[in-house]
């Protein structure tokens, strides 16, 4: 103090930061959780989202519309519940149960999205598979996944970067051993103050994954945003 305009630049934030194993822990937690919610939403969504776009009765438009509000709902509506459930069956502080809770979020996300893209196929693509010899399934894998790659690649990125940041859900159902970056990050905040220098470096570590994924993935981003919008 004061504060000067020139500085040299240092990077001890970044190696205190980097020095804390609780932290290095948690971005492997983060890791794990993301990565699999992803995985599995894509998997789940993909499959939902084909069958919302090819409706075969008021079954199919009702459920599109209780998804759109499960994801419209506060977390604190699922966060009781999923906690009662999980303490109940002995999974809190467990990479499992933090996965199923992420997939509140994520997976309404990928299926309404993937309900659009395969909506934007003229239904004809199909119909050709079906009449080369293709069952339901194999038109699915074989034509139109690859026909929405870019809509897949989307949704693989927001829906990495809404199980990355999510921070309320982590808070309650994680522990010691599973508890993600964007929980641990908090502890730089203490009743004695807030370490900026390490606060700010810590944010920066978090940011840094999801940005570069964004990047190497942004051709597939911007195909999956305008797909659609011109005929």
């Amino acid at each position: 103090m004061p504060p000067s305009i020139i500085f040299k630049p240092s990077l001890e934030n970044f190696r205190m930061v980097l020095g804390r194993g609780s932290f290095v822990h948690g971005y492997i937690n983060s890791l794990v959780i993301a990565l699999g919610t992803t995985s599995i939403a894509l998997i789940f969504g993909i499959s939902a989202g084909y069958s919302l776009s090819r409706p075969s009765g008021q079954g199919s438009k009702y459920m599109g519309r209780w998804i759109v509000l499960a994801r419209m709902a506060p977390p604190v509506t699922f966060a009781i519940p999923l906690y009662l459930a999980f303490s109940h069956l002995k999974m809190l502080d467990n990479y499992f149960s933090l996965i199923i809770t992420y997939l509140t979020i994520v997976l309404p996300f990928v299926t309404w999205l993937m309900r659009g893209f395969f909506k934007s196929l003229p239904p004809e693509m199909e119909e050709a598979a079906r009449i080369d010899g293709c069952s339901r399934i194999q038109a699915l894998f074989r034509i139109l996944i690859p026909s929405v790659k870019s809509g897949v690649a989307t949704c693989a990125i927001f829906g990495t970067i809404m199980a990355w940041n999510e921070f309320f859900y982590a808070l309650i159902i994680s522990g010691r051993n599973t508890r993600p970056v964007s929980v641990d990050i908090q502890t730089f905040i203490s009743a004695a103050g807030t370490d900026w220098g390490a606060l700010t470096a810590a944010g920066l570590l978090v940011v840094a994954p999801v940005l570069l994924f964004t990047v190497f993935a942004q051709k597939g981003l911007l195909r999956g945003l305008t797909s659609g919008s011109v005929k």
